[in-house]
């Protein structure tokens, strides 16, 4: 590639993950964080709100039964105190979004707005999420899901419900309890994608020890075989054949979370490049 035409690769590249960002425009220079000219912000935060555009994919296909069969889970597990997380909530954080969507998005776990609301992502990084999501065509009001691994806010210390930055990574057996409900819910939707949000549910999604570092960047099939078993005796993880074979159709798109991202704006490149992977997928006729 020469020299002027991968100038403008790169200027090309630029542009666009720059309108994905949330309203604090971030840059970096000389290894500090710093926030861009009041000019420069002005004009992408304009661009982000003005981009009423569709996912150029296909629109969400309506199925009658996902919404009530989701109702029914939440129902199921609202009151679930199965492991300790479930004593220390203020709400259980189900999920948000259109059921019949094309594209879930799955996080970690509560934080402490999460906790209060009862909604994932209502935090700084759900308001980032909600800008990257934008920048594709998608929102949780019309065409996304958005989910966690588990449904309780991880506190480091429990006796302190109020403190803020009292977040931590769920444990391996928190994961296991209490990812059962996800994996209902991937059963309900039969998502053409899944996009994983961080290490946590990219490690529970790709049954993996790797880090998200080796991970994004890829779009991998959703292991189905894995999660439900054919002779599981679970009954919660028994699936007909139509869905397994939905679920064969599956792609799972890992990248960086969106809390990662504000700590490290260096990150938006490669972020903005899984984001596009999805774009793309959701942009093919689906099945």
């Amino acid at each position: 590639m020469s020299d002027r035409k991968k100038l403008i690769v790169d200027a090309k590249q630029w542009v666009e993950q720059e309108r994905v960002w949330d309203d604090q425009l971030y840059c970096s220079k000389e290894g500090k964080v710093v926030i861009a000219s009041e000019a420069k912000h002005s004009i992408i935060a304009g661009q982000i709100a003005s981009s009423g555009r569709q996912t150029s994919g296909n629109p969400p296909r309506h199925d009658s039964m996902k919404a009530p069969a989701l109702m029914a889970l939440y129902e199921k597990y609202k009151d679930c105190v199965r492991c300790p997380l479930g004593p220390t909530r203020i709400k259980i954080v189900f999920g948000v979004g259109n059921p019949s969507s094309e594209v879930l998005f799955i996080g970690e776990g509560p934080g402490y707005e999460e906790d209060r609301r009862g909604e994932p992502f209502v935090g700084k990084s759900g308001q980032l999420l909600d800008k990257m999501m934008a920048a594709i065509g998608l929102s949780r009001q019309t065409n996304a899901y958005i989910a966690n691994i588990v449904k309780c806010h991880p506190m480091t210390d429990p006796l302190t419900p109020d403190a803020r930055g009292n977040d931590r990574p769920p444990t391996p057996e928190e994961v296991a309890t209490c990812s059962p409900i996800l994996l209902q819910q991937i059963a309900i939707m039969k998502p053409r994608a899944i996009m994983t949000l961080g290490s946590p549910s990219t490690k529970m999604i790709l049954h993996t020890k790797d880090a998200i570092t080796g991970l994004r960047g890829k779009m991998v099939p959703f292991d189905v075989d894995y999660f439900y078993p054919a002779n599981t005796e679970v009954e919660e993880l028994k699936i007909s054949a139509e869905t397994r074979e939905a679920l064969r159709q599956t792609k799972v798109i890992p990248t960086y979370h969106p809390a990662a991202l504000l700590r490290n704006p260096n990150l938006k490149p490669e972020s903005w490049t899984d984001l596009k992977l999805l774009r793309d997928l959701l942009a093919k006729p689906g099945a």
